[in-house]
Parts: C-alpha cells; sequence; structure tokens
C-alpha cells in the first residue's frame, strides 16, 4: 500500500468549461448549484476548509467516518472559459475491493 502523501492515490479530473471562473465559482460555492455538481450520496457529509477567491477551494469529504479532501482549481483560459482541475485526496487509503474489510470510500463523482 502507497502512502497517501505522495499523491499516487489521488484522483485528479482537469477539463476547459466553456464558462468564465466567476460564473463556475458561483456553481461551487452557492449551496444549492454545489450539490448538484458534487452529486455526493446521501450518507456524505461535505464541509468547506479553504477558500481562494475565484481560484481555489478545498471540501472536507466525510463518508462512513472516512475523510477526505476535494480540492477544486480554476484558472481563467482563452476566450472567457475556465481551466477546471478536481483533486480528490484520500487521507486514509481504503483496503482492496477483494477484502473482507467494510466497503472502501466511495470517490467524489466528476462532472
Amino acid at each position: 500500500m502507497s502512502d497517501a502523501q505522495d499523491g499516487q492515490d489521488d484522483l485528479v479530473f482537469e477539463t476547459v468549461l466553456d464558462a468564465p471562473p466567476e460564473k463556475v465559482w458561483r456553481a461551487l460555492t452557492i449551496p444549492e448549484y454545489r450539490d448538484r455538481w458534487l452529486q455526493r450520496p446521501d450518507d456524505v457529509s461535505v464541509e468547506l476548509e479553504t477558500v481562494d477567491a475565484n481560484s481555489v477551494l478545498t471540501y472536507r469529504w466525510t463518508e462512513r467516518e472516512e475523510v477526505s479532501r476535494v480540492t477544486i482549481e480554476l484558472t481563467p483560459a482563452d476566450n472567457g472559459r475556465t481551466g477546471f482541475r478536481l483533486t480528490h485526496a484520500p487521507l486514509v487509503i481504503p483496503d482492496a475491493a477483494n477484502t473482507n474489510e467494510p466497503m472502501p470510500v466511495t470517490l467524489m463523482c466528476a462532472a
């Protein structure tokens, strides 16, 4: 099992969105909109941890007592678009799928 701190077990999703950073930012910070984007399961709690306006958000993602971090980075792109990078970093690496241990943490659905 690798160390979670080395980033090898992070889920990373990158894309360019056809909207300006300010609009994407609103979609990620207004709870009603955020919940549509994150599409988190009912048994997951999401708490905002850090904010750098219109640039970086970090959420604490808790599922069945397992905690991870979801960091979203926004960068301006050409033609009023937005570079979008989502990193879901587990703090505890779940056991392999073929183990008899409890089910592993479910990672967030990316758009």
